[in-house]
């Protein structure tokens, strides 16, 4: 039992690698430093924005496994734009809808997500 667990988070774990990679950076750690939580999509998944070396973001939700679909967009406007009407269009909970990296009166449309200001677990 043990060897199979072993076995399939190692499968996982390298998928993960690869997506992270695909994306440009060496380390699934590396991904999500740069990452960002912007919403839930219930029960658990959620959507995540990626600012990548060449200053575009990308989009993406962890449903299922990866290598997970992405969307890039040219600027932070743009990438969260996209993202709010999405979470519109599908009615999800305003309790949802969390982007991290902002404070509470930030005005997420025109300011970046700031690294400093994720909330701490």
């Amino acid at each position: 039992m043990n060897l199979i667990r072993k076995l399939i988070r190692k499968l996982f774990f390298s998928d993960l690698e690869r997506f992270s990679q695909n994306l440009g950076y060496m380390s699934w750690k590396d991904l999500m430093d740069n990452s960002f939580h912007i919403f839930t999509i219930p029960p658990d998944a959620k959507w995540i924005a990626t600012h990548m070396s060449n200053k575009k973001w990308v989009i993406w939700n962890d449903e299922g496994q990866p290598p997970f679909s992405c969307r890039e967009f040219q600027s932070w406007e743009e990438a969260i734009r996209y993202l709010r009407n999405l979470f519109e269009k599908n009615g999800f909970p305003e309790e949802n809808w969390e982007p991290e990296g902002f404070e509470l009166n930030d005005d997420i449309y025109s300011l970046e997500p700031d690294k400093n200001k994720r909330k701490v677990d």
